[in-house]
């Protein structure tokens, strides 16, 4: 017989692990979260980590807003230091448009109470001597934001969560999800089969896969982007307290790991795919546009590598809501390469919608999965692919 649940959650990355914590804090009932492999073991554990409030729509911005709350507060609610650092999100400009997007962008960041200053050449020159600036006419830069550890975050949500009475089963690959007697849903894994009225599928670039064993069509999809790392370098040539970089025209992003720097990088026009070799063919992409952005890092060589997939959505921006068409399914997932900053907020939304009917700490009528049958839809630039 299949085991029974309050709320069943598929996928124990940040958005499974948010959302299940914030489920048992309520006192929502028995909890169940199935992972085929382990906690953070898939899109989460390979992010780059970043937190900013750097984005065209509100509904980013205002996401942003309540997660980094919980980043800076992370160690009192869940005993565990995430590494959160600081150091500000620094996004280079090389064109006339790309500045009026940025200055526009910024303009509504600020009159969310948002400190996004835009910056000249001189501005970015005087701040961050090691960059070359000559090809640049401006910058945005918010000196709030930075990043965390994925891994570090991640865990520890999962075992408060637990802590709270949430049972969080590993090895349990989903197999199936079926309409069950009495509005139920049953959820097949090799090991069990578990019943609920309420089925939440947080499997990141996987949930458009999950969804159709229910007959769902939930529009996400994976890209690869890879991540090189680079020998240790000197703190006096480019400070360990450097801003996470992005280089919006390059598609280039750096920021400091450990001692040394790790940059962003993928192939605009990839396929869709799960592979998560990292693309060892882009090293040399990589180094030009580095050396061209950093040219004091021409003697810094690569050491290691990873790759991870971002879930993307048509729009660039992520899903939290019913699927109208599977009574008790829900999807979280989407966020195109940001569900590591908005996780905790996403999960607690998500639980509002689950336990209250609706999500009511931030308006979430932007992410409806809905929008895309009405094309409704208006694309996220401030995304890096």
């Amino acid at each position: 017989m299949a085991q029974s649940a309050d709320a069943v959650i598929i996928g124990a990355g940040i958005m499974g692990a948010a959302t299940a914590y914030h489920l048992a804090r309520r006192q929502y009932g028995r909890v169940v979260v199935l992972e085929r492999d382990g906690v953070c073991s898939g899109s989460t554990a390979l992010a780059s980590g970043g937190v900013r409030h750097q984005y065209a729509h509100r509904i980013g911005i205002q996401l942003t807003q309540q997660s980094i709350v919980v980043y800076e507060n992370f160690e009192a609610e869940f005993g565990v230091d995430p590494q959160f650092r600081q150091h500000g999100y620094l996004i280079l400009q090389q064109t006339e448009e790309e500045r009026a997007v940025y200055a526009k962008s910024a303009e509504l960041q600020r009159s969310l109470g948002v400190d996004t200053r835009v910056l000249e050449p001189d501005d970015i020159r005087a701040g961050w001597p090691y960059l070359h600036t000559e090809d640049l006419v401006s910058a945005t830069y918010s000196p709030r934001d930075g990043f965390a550890d994925p891994y570090l975050a991640t865990t520890a949500i999962a075992a408060r969560a637990r802590e709270l009475g949430a049972a969080i089963k590993t090895e349990h690959p989903v197999t199936g999800i079926e309409a069950g007697p009495g509005e139920r849903l049953t959820v097949r894994t090799p090991q069990a089969d578990f019943e609920a009225p309420v089925v939440v599928i947080a499997a990141g670039c996987w949930s458009g896969e999950v969804g159709r064993l229910a007959g769902a069509e939930i529009p996400v999809f994976p890209r690869r982007r890879s991540k090189f790392v680079t020998a240790p370098f000197p703190g006096d040539r480019i400070p360990l307290e450097t801003p996470f970089i992005i280089d919006h025209h390059m598609g280039l992003s750096a920021r400091r790991e450990g001692p040394g720097v790790m940059i962003g990088f993928g192939r605009k026009d990839e396929a869709s795919s799960f592979d998560t070799r990292p693309d060892w063919e882009l090293v040399p992409a990589v180094a030009e546009r580095l050396v061209q952005r950093i040219p004091a890092m021409a003697d810094a060589p690569i050491v290691r590598a990873w790759a991870g997939l971002y879930e993307m959505t048509p729009d660039q921006m992520g899903i939290i809501s019913r699927v109208p068409e599977v009574a008790g399914l829900h999807v979280l997932a989407g966020f195109s390469g940001h569900g590591f900053m908005h996780g905790p907020i996403a999960g607690q939304l998500m639980a509002e919608l689950v336990a209250d009917g609706r999500a009511h700490t931030v308006d979430i009528a932007p992410l409806d999965i809905e929008r895309f049958k009405r094309a409704q839809v208006s694309v996220e630039v401030m995304t890096f692919v």
